[in-house]
Protein backbone atom coordinates (compact mmCIF):
# COMPACT_ATOMS: atom_id res chain seq x y z
CA UNK A 1 0.00 0.00 0.00
CA UNK A 2 1.40 3.71 -0.84
CA UNK A 3 2.46 5.91 1.99
CA UNK A 4 0.33 8.87 1.74
CA UNK A 5 2.93 11.36 0.99
CA UNK A 6 3.52 9.45 -2.36
CA UNK A 7 0.31 9.91 -3.57
CA UNK A 8 0.83 12.26 -6.70
CA UNK A 9 -2.16 15.06 -6.40
CA UNK A 10 -3.38 16.80 -9.48
CA UNK A 11 -6.92 18.19 -8.58
CA UNK A 12 -6.95 19.81 -5.24
CA UNK A 13 -4.01 19.08 -3.15
CA UNK A 14 -0.40 18.75 -4.30
CA UNK A 15 0.78 16.45 -1.32
CA UNK A 16 4.24 16.70 -1.96
CA UNK A 17 4.01 21.00 -1.48
CA UNK A 18 2.61 19.83 1.79
CA UNK A 19 4.96 17.87 3.30
CA UNK A 20 7.73 21.01 2.08
CA UNK A 21 5.69 23.17 3.99
CA UNK A 22 5.85 20.84 6.87
CA UNK A 23 9.62 20.42 6.93
CA UNK A 24 9.78 24.35 6.60
CA UNK A 25 8.28 24.78 10.01
CA UNK A 26 9.85 21.91 11.59
CA UNK A 27 13.14 23.67 11.08
CA UNK A 28 15.98 20.95 10.77
CA UNK A 29 17.39 21.78 7.99
CA UNK A 30 19.49 24.56 6.46
CA UNK A 31 18.82 26.55 3.43
CA UNK A 32 21.22 24.13 1.84
CA UNK A 33 19.22 21.30 2.28
CA UNK A 34 22.18 20.10 5.60
CA UNK A 35 21.03 19.15 8.76
CA UNK A 36 20.83 20.82 11.80
CA UNK A 37 21.90 18.68 14.35
CA UNK A 38 21.85 20.76 16.73
CA UNK A 39 17.72 21.77 16.21
CA UNK A 40 17.04 18.11 15.84
CA UNK A 41 18.41 17.11 19.12
CA UNK A 42 16.26 19.73 20.94
CA UNK A 43 13.11 19.23 18.97
CA UNK A 44 13.47 15.72 19.94
CA UNK A 45 14.08 15.71 23.78
CA UNK A 46 10.74 17.50 23.22
CA UNK A 47 8.99 14.81 21.49
CA UNK A 48 10.45 12.51 23.65
CA UNK A 49 8.67 14.48 26.79
CA UNK A 50 5.02 15.16 24.97
CA UNK A 51 5.50 11.44 23.95
CA UNK A 52 5.51 10.14 27.69
CA UNK A 53 3.17 12.66 29.20
CA UNK A 54 0.49 10.87 25.85
CA UNK A 55 1.33 7.39 26.51
CA UNK A 56 2.53 7.06 30.10
CA UNK A 57 1.46 9.61 32.54
CA UNK A 58 -1.79 11.80 31.23
CA UNK A 59 -1.83 13.57 34.40
CA UNK A 60 1.53 15.43 33.62
CA UNK A 61 -0.06 16.83 30.00
CA UNK A 62 -0.66 20.08 30.25
CA UNK A 63 -3.62 20.65 28.42
CA UNK A 64 -2.67 23.87 26.86
CA UNK A 65 0.88 22.25 25.35
CA UNK A 66 -0.26 23.46 21.82
CA UNK A 67 -0.36 27.07 22.74
CA UNK A 68 3.17 27.02 23.45
CA UNK A 69 5.68 27.51 20.26
CA UNK A 70 7.50 24.28 21.49
CA UNK A 71 5.31 22.01 22.51
CA UNK A 72 3.26 23.04 18.93
CA UNK A 73 6.38 22.12 16.75
CA UNK A 74 6.58 19.07 19.04
CA UNK A 75 3.22 18.03 18.21
CA UNK A 76 3.37 18.71 14.46
CA UNK A 77 7.21 17.98 13.93
CA UNK A 78 6.46 13.82 15.32
CA UNK A 79 2.45 13.44 15.38
CA UNK A 80 0.71 15.13 12.20
CA UNK A 81 2.04 12.71 9.71
CA UNK A 82 1.93 9.59 11.66
CA UNK A 83 -2.23 10.31 12.44
CA UNK A 84 -2.52 11.36 8.72
CA UNK A 85 -1.30 7.89 7.76
CA UNK A 86 -3.47 5.95 10.14
CA UNK A 87 -6.56 7.69 8.73
CA UNK A 88 -5.20 7.20 5.12
CA UNK A 89 -3.92 4.09 4.95
CA UNK A 90 -7.63 2.80 7.07
CA UNK A 91 -9.99 4.21 4.27
CA UNK A 92 -7.56 3.25 1.42
CA UNK A 93 -8.55 -0.81 2.22
CA UNK A 94 -10.73 -2.69 -0.28
CA UNK A 95 -13.64 -2.98 2.53
CA UNK A 96 -13.33 1.06 3.23
CA UNK A 97 -12.19 3.22 -0.28
CA UNK A 98 -15.49 1.91 -1.61
CA UNK A 99 -17.59 4.01 0.61
CA UNK A 100 -15.31 7.01 -0.43
CA UNK A 101 -15.89 6.33 -3.79
CA UNK A 102 -19.90 6.83 -3.57
CA UNK A 103 -19.29 10.05 -2.20
CA UNK A 104 -18.20 10.97 -6.31
CA UNK A 105 -20.15 8.72 -8.44
CA UNK A 106 -22.38 11.64 -9.15
CA UNK A 107 -21.15 15.25 -9.41
CA UNK A 108 -21.49 17.57 -6.44
CA UNK A 109 -21.34 21.22 -5.93
CA UNK A 110 -19.49 20.69 -2.55
CA UNK A 111 -18.18 17.78 -0.62
CA UNK A 112 -18.72 19.13 3.36
CA UNK A 113 -16.00 17.90 5.71
CA UNK A 114 -16.70 17.66 9.49
CA UNK A 115 -13.12 17.13 11.57
CA UNK A 116 -14.02 17.29 15.39
CA UNK A 117 -10.66 18.08 17.38
CA UNK A 118 -9.13 18.12 14.48
CA UNK A 119 -6.10 19.81 15.72
CA UNK A 120 -3.57 20.57 12.87
CA UNK A 121 -6.07 18.97 10.51
CA UNK A 122 -4.57 15.19 10.08
CA UNK A 123 -7.67 13.72 9.29
CA UNK A 124 -8.73 16.18 6.44
CA UNK A 125 -5.49 15.96 4.87
CA UNK A 126 -5.75 12.24 4.87
CA UNK A 127 -8.91 12.39 3.39
CA UNK A 128 -7.85 15.06 0.95
CA UNK A 129 -4.87 12.54 0.07
CA UNK A 130 -7.61 9.64 -0.16
CA UNK A 131 -9.84 11.56 -2.69
CA UNK A 132 -6.61 12.44 -5.34
CA UNK A 133 -5.93 8.47 -4.91
CA UNK A 134 -9.04 8.11 -6.07
CA UNK A 135 -9.59 10.26 -9.09
CA UNK A 136 -6.22 9.10 -10.42
CA UNK A 137 -7.31 4.92 -9.96
CA UNK A 138 -10.76 5.80 -11.24
CA UNK A 139 -11.42 8.10 -14.05
CA UNK A 140 -14.88 7.16 -14.17
CA UNK A 141 -15.67 8.98 -10.42
CA UNK A 142 -16.55 12.29 -10.60
CA UNK A 143 -14.51 15.12 -8.38
CA UNK A 144 -16.77 17.53 -6.58
CA UNK A 145 -16.58 21.59 -7.42
CA UNK A 146 -15.50 22.23 -4.35
CA UNK A 147 -14.38 21.03 -1.39
CA UNK A 148 -15.68 22.30 2.31
CA UNK A 149 -13.62 21.51 5.93
CA UNK A 150 -15.33 22.49 9.37
CA UNK A 151 -12.21 22.38 11.44
CA UNK A 152 -13.89 22.05 14.68
CA UNK A 153 -11.45 22.49 17.77
CA UNK A 154 -10.53 24.77 20.50
CA UNK A 155 -7.32 25.78 19.94
CA UNK A 156 -7.14 28.91 16.95
CA UNK A 157 -3.43 28.34 17.01
CA UNK A 158 -3.09 24.76 15.84
CA UNK A 159 -5.94 25.15 13.38
CA UNK A 160 -4.78 28.09 12.23
CA UNK A 161 -1.02 26.63 11.51
CA UNK A 162 -2.75 23.36 9.84
CA UNK A 163 -4.97 25.45 7.55
CA UNK A 164 -1.99 27.36 6.49
CA UNK A 165 -0.49 23.73 5.45
CA UNK A 166 -3.12 23.13 3.42
CA UNK A 167 -3.92 26.39 1.83
CA UNK A 168 -0.59 26.61 0.67
CA UNK A 169 -0.76 23.46 -1.39
CA UNK A 170 -3.72 23.77 -2.60
CA UNK A 171 -4.21 23.51 -6.63
CA UNK A 172 -6.93 25.22 -7.87
CA UNK A 173 -7.41 28.74 -6.02
CA UNK A 174 -10.76 28.54 -3.74
CA UNK A 175 -11.28 25.14 -4.68
CA UNK A 176 -10.71 24.19 -0.70
CA UNK A 177 -12.26 26.10 1.99
CA UNK A 178 -11.73 25.54 6.20
CA UNK A 179 -13.73 27.48 8.55
CA UNK A 180 -12.81 27.06 12.30
CA UNK A 181 -15.69 26.26 14.60
CA UNK A 182 -15.65 25.66 18.44
CA UNK A 183 -18.52 22.99 18.78
CA UNK A 184 -20.15 20.80 16.53
CA UNK A 185 -23.28 22.59 17.25
CA UNK A 186 -22.29 25.37 15.05
CA UNK A 187 -22.67 23.29 11.67
CA UNK A 188 -24.82 25.03 9.11
CA UNK A 189 -24.20 22.32 6.42
CA UNK A 190 -25.01 18.98 6.18
CA UNK A 191 -21.74 16.89 6.56
CA UNK A 192 -20.66 13.77 4.01
CA UNK A 193 -17.68 12.87 6.17
CA UNK A 194 -17.24 13.05 9.87
CA UNK A 195 -13.74 12.59 11.35
CA UNK A 196 -13.12 12.04 15.09
CA UNK A 197 -9.44 11.27 15.21
CA UNK A 198 -8.00 11.03 18.64
CA UNK A 199 -10.72 13.14 20.33
CA UNK A 200 -13.70 10.72 22.29
CA UNK A 201 -11.07 9.90 24.80
CA UNK A 202 -10.02 13.47 25.90
CA UNK A 203 -13.91 13.76 26.27
CA UNK A 204 -15.90 13.20 29.54
CA UNK A 205 -17.07 9.84 28.79
CA UNK A 206 -20.59 10.89 29.92
CA UNK A 207 -20.81 13.34 27.01
CA UNK A 208 -19.52 11.36 24.52
CA UNK A 209 -22.43 9.90 22.63
CA UNK A 210 -24.22 13.14 22.65
CA UNK A 211 -21.55 15.00 21.17
CA UNK A 212 -21.25 12.04 18.59
CA UNK A 213 -24.92 11.67 17.89
CA UNK A 214 -24.85 15.39 17.47
CA UNK A 215 -22.28 15.33 14.88
CA UNK A 216 -24.08 12.05 13.11
CA UNK A 217 -27.59 13.59 12.75
CA UNK A 218 -26.41 16.67 11.40
CA UNK A 219 -25.10 14.52 8.24
CA UNK A 220 -26.76 13.36 4.70
CA UNK A 221 -27.72 10.01 4.04
CA UNK A 222 -25.00 8.06 3.03
CA UNK A 223 -22.65 10.07 4.72
CA UNK A 224 -19.41 8.74 6.76
CA UNK A 225 -18.47 8.74 9.91
CA UNK A 226 -14.63 7.87 11.30
CA UNK A 227 -14.09 7.37 15.01
CA UNK A 228 -10.24 6.21 15.23
CA UNK A 229 -9.03 6.45 19.32
CA UNK A 230 -5.53 5.16 20.14
CA UNK A 231 -5.10 1.46 19.96
CA UNK A 232 -4.56 0.78 24.23
CA UNK A 233 -6.88 -1.15 26.22
CA UNK A 234 -8.19 1.60 28.02
CA UNK A 235 -9.30 3.69 24.70
CA UNK A 236 -10.27 0.22 22.62
CA UNK A 237 -12.76 -0.74 25.17
CA UNK A 238 -13.92 2.46 25.87
CA UNK A 239 -14.61 3.03 21.45
CA UNK A 240 -16.36 -0.45 22.29
CA UNK A 241 -19.06 1.13 24.57
CA UNK A 242 -19.64 4.22 22.72
CA UNK A 243 -19.91 1.76 19.35
CA UNK A 244 -22.44 -0.08 21.45
CA UNK A 245 -24.21 2.79 22.73
CA UNK A 246 -24.60 4.77 19.21
CA UNK A 247 -25.89 1.52 17.52
CA UNK A 248 -28.21 0.54 19.85
CA UNK A 249 -29.96 4.29 19.56
CA UNK A 250 -29.13 5.81 15.91
CA UNK A 251 -31.78 5.25 13.41
CA UNK A 252 -30.09 3.67 9.53
CA UNK A 253 -26.74 3.16 10.93
CA UNK A 254 -24.37 0.63 9.59
CA UNK A 255 -20.88 -0.70 10.37
CA UNK A 256 -18.66 -0.45 7.41
CA UNK A 257 -15.16 -2.13 9.20
CA UNK A 258 -13.99 -3.71 11.28
CA UNK A 259 -16.73 -5.26 12.91
CA UNK A 260 -18.60 -8.05 11.26
CA UNK A 261 -21.73 -7.82 12.88
CA UNK A 262 -23.75 -4.72 14.68
CA UNK A 263 -24.39 -6.89 18.18
CA UNK A 264 -22.86 -5.82 21.37
CA UNK A 265 -19.07 -5.67 21.28
CA UNK A 266 -17.51 -8.41 23.23
CA UNK A 267 -14.35 -6.82 24.01
CA UNK A 268 -15.94 -3.82 25.37
CA UNK A 269 -15.43 -2.15 29.05
CA UNK A 270 -18.49 -4.23 30.00
CA UNK A 271 -16.22 -7.47 29.55
CA UNK A 272 -13.60 -8.85 31.66
CA UNK A 273 -11.13 -10.30 29.23
CA UNK A 274 -7.43 -9.32 28.71
CA UNK A 275 -7.98 -8.53 25.36
CA UNK A 276 -9.09 -5.75 23.36
CA UNK A 277 -9.64 -4.76 19.30
CA UNK A 278 -7.28 -3.06 17.95
CA UNK A 279 -5.04 -3.28 14.99
CA UNK A 280 -1.77 -1.88 13.18
CA UNK A 281 -0.09 -0.60 10.05
CA UNK A 282 3.49 -0.57 8.57
CA UNK A 283 4.62 2.07 6.84
CA UNK A 284 7.62 3.83 5.42
CA UNK A 285 8.07 7.48 7.57
CA UNK A 286 9.62 9.98 5.75
CA UNK A 287 13.36 10.74 6.27
CA UNK A 288 12.84 13.77 7.98
CA UNK A 289 10.34 12.10 10.38
CA UNK A 290 13.34 9.46 11.04
CA UNK A 291 15.89 12.03 11.71
CA UNK A 292 13.43 12.90 14.12
CA UNK A 293 12.73 9.56 15.61
CA UNK A 294 16.25 8.67 15.84
CA UNK A 295 17.14 11.68 18.42
CA UNK A 296 13.59 11.31 20.41
CA UNK A 297 13.89 7.62 20.45
CA UNK A 298 10.17 6.67 19.01
CA UNK A 299 9.87 4.46 16.28
CA UNK A 300 7.11 5.07 13.77
CA UNK A 301 7.37 2.38 11.66
CA UNK A 302 4.35 0.62 13.04
CA UNK A 303 1.39 2.37 13.86
CA UNK A 304 -1.63 0.82 16.27
CA UNK A 305 -4.83 2.08 16.49
CA UNK A 306 -8.56 1.38 17.22
CA UNK A 307 -11.39 2.61 14.96
CA UNK A 308 -14.57 2.23 13.87
CA UNK A 309 -16.09 3.25 10.34
CA UNK A 310 -20.01 4.12 9.69
CA UNK A 311 -22.44 4.67 7.24
CA UNK A 312 -25.22 6.39 7.60
CA UNK A 313 -27.66 4.51 5.72
CA UNK A 314 -25.07 2.02 3.54
CA UNK A 315 -25.65 3.13 -0.24
CA UNK A 316 -23.85 -0.91 -1.07
CA UNK A 317 -21.86 -3.44 0.75
CA UNK A 318 -18.50 -4.86 0.57
CA UNK A 319 -17.54 -8.36 0.60
CA UNK A 320 -19.37 -10.24 2.78
CA UNK A 321 -16.92 -12.02 5.48
CA UNK A 322 -17.29 -14.30 8.39
CA UNK A 323 -15.53 -12.55 11.06
CA UNK A 324 -12.28 -10.37 11.68
CA UNK A 325 -8.59 -11.13 12.92
CA UNK A 326 -8.81 -9.55 16.30
CA UNK A 327 -5.23 -10.59 17.73
CA UNK A 328 -1.87 -11.99 16.41
CA UNK A 329 -1.07 -15.25 14.96
CA UNK A 330 0.77 -17.15 17.76
CA UNK A 331 2.34 -20.65 19.10
CA UNK A 332 0.17 -22.25 21.52
CA UNK A 333 1.20 -25.17 23.85
CA UNK A 334 -1.54 -26.99 24.87
CA UNK A 335 0.52 -30.33 25.68
CA UNK A 336 1.45 -28.84 28.57
CA UNK A 337 -1.98 -27.26 29.66
CA UNK A 338 -4.64 -30.25 30.30
CA UNK A 339 -6.98 -27.67 31.48
CA UNK A 340 -6.75 -25.41 28.66
CA UNK A 341 -6.35 -28.54 25.86
CA UNK A 342 -9.93 -29.95 27.39
CA UNK A 343 -11.55 -26.79 27.42
CA UNK A 344 -11.05 -25.96 23.26
CA UNK A 345 -11.51 -29.90 22.61
CA UNK A 346 -15.00 -29.93 24.28
CA UNK A 347 -15.38 -26.44 22.65
CA UNK A 348 -15.86 -27.12 19.12
CA UNK A 349 -17.53 -25.02 16.84
CA UNK A 350 -16.11 -26.83 13.50
CA UNK A 351 -14.30 -30.02 12.84
CA UNK A 352 -14.38 -32.78 15.35
CA UNK A 353 -12.37 -33.86 18.43
CA UNK A 354 -10.56 -36.67 16.78
CA UNK A 355 -9.33 -33.83 14.28
CA UNK A 356 -8.25 -31.42 16.61
CA UNK A 357 -6.30 -33.92 19.12
CA UNK A 358 -4.49 -34.68 15.75
CA UNK A 359 -3.67 -31.15 14.89
CA UNK A 360 -2.44 -30.93 18.24
CA UNK A 361 0.68 -33.68 18.20
CA UNK A 362 1.98 -31.73 14.61
CA UNK A 363 5.74 -31.41 15.38
CA UNK A 364 5.65 -27.89 13.93
CA UNK A 365 3.34 -27.47 16.80
CA UNK A 366 -0.42 -25.34 16.78
CA UNK A 367 -0.83 -21.72 15.85
CA UNK A 368 -3.95 -19.55 17.34
CA UNK A 369 -5.69 -16.21 16.87
CA UNK A 370 -8.98 -14.60 17.94
CA UNK A 371 -11.69 -14.15 15.65
CA UNK A 372 -14.51 -11.44 16.40
CA UNK A 373 -18.03 -13.50 14.06
CA UNK A 374 -20.69 -12.26 12.29
CA UNK A 375 -23.00 -13.47 15.61
CA UNK A 376 -20.71 -10.66 17.63
CA UNK A 377 -18.70 -14.04 19.36
CA UNK A 378 -15.32 -14.55 19.44
CA UNK A 379 -14.04 -17.76 18.62
CA UNK A 380 -10.59 -19.19 18.62
CA UNK A 381 -9.04 -20.52 15.29
CA UNK A 382 -5.95 -23.00 15.19
CA UNK A 383 -4.14 -23.97 12.54
CA UNK A 384 -0.51 -26.00 12.16
CA UNK A 385 2.10 -24.42 12.30
CA UNK A 386 3.94 -24.29 8.74
CA UNK A 387 6.61 -21.72 7.69
CA UNK A 388 5.08 -21.91 3.72
CA UNK A 389 2.01 -21.02 4.89
CA UNK A 390 0.85 -17.47 4.86
CA UNK A 391 0.29 -15.40 8.18
CA UNK A 392 -2.96 -14.47 9.54
CA UNK A 393 -2.37 -10.95 10.78
CA UNK A 394 -4.34 -9.06 12.83
CA UNK A 395 -6.73 -7.18 11.00
CA UNK A 396 -7.75 -9.49 8.63
CA UNK A 397 -11.05 -10.67 7.15
CA UNK A 398 -11.51 -14.14 7.31
CA UNK A 399 -14.48 -15.86 4.85
CA UNK A 400 -16.67 -18.69 5.79
CA UNK A 401 -15.18 -20.89 3.28
CA UNK A 402 -11.80 -20.63 4.59
CA UNK A 403 -11.41 -24.26 5.73
CA UNK A 404 -7.61 -23.56 7.32
CA UNK A 405 -9.63 -23.50 10.39
CA UNK A 406 -10.81 -25.36 13.01
CA UNK A 407 -12.56 -23.02 15.39
CA UNK A 408 -13.47 -23.26 19.35
CA UNK A 409 -15.79 -20.84 21.55
CA UNK A 410 -14.19 -18.57 23.69
CA UNK A 411 -15.14 -17.39 26.76
CA UNK A 412 -16.37 -13.39 26.72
Amino acid sequence: MRNFYEVNGNVFFNIENYMGEWEKYIGIYDKNGAEKKGAAQSLGSHVQKLWKNFNEDRSQLDKHYMETAIGLQAYISSFLLPNIERVFSLLVRDENIFAIESLLVAEKDELVISDFGCGPLSGSVAILALIEYILKQNSKLIAPKKISIYAIDRSEKVVELGAKFIKNSIITENSISIERLTSPAKLNKKIDIALCINVFNEIPEKHRFKTLKSIYDNSHEGALLLIMEPGQEEHAKALGALRDQFIENSENCEIISPCAHNKPCPLSQKTGRKDWCWFRHSWNPPASLKLIDKFSKIDHHELNFSYLFLQKNKIRSAENYFARCVSDEFALDLKGNKAQFDYFTNNLSSGDKEEFIEMTQYEGGLQKILLCTQIGALESAFMIADPEQKEYRRGRRIKESDELYMRAKERI
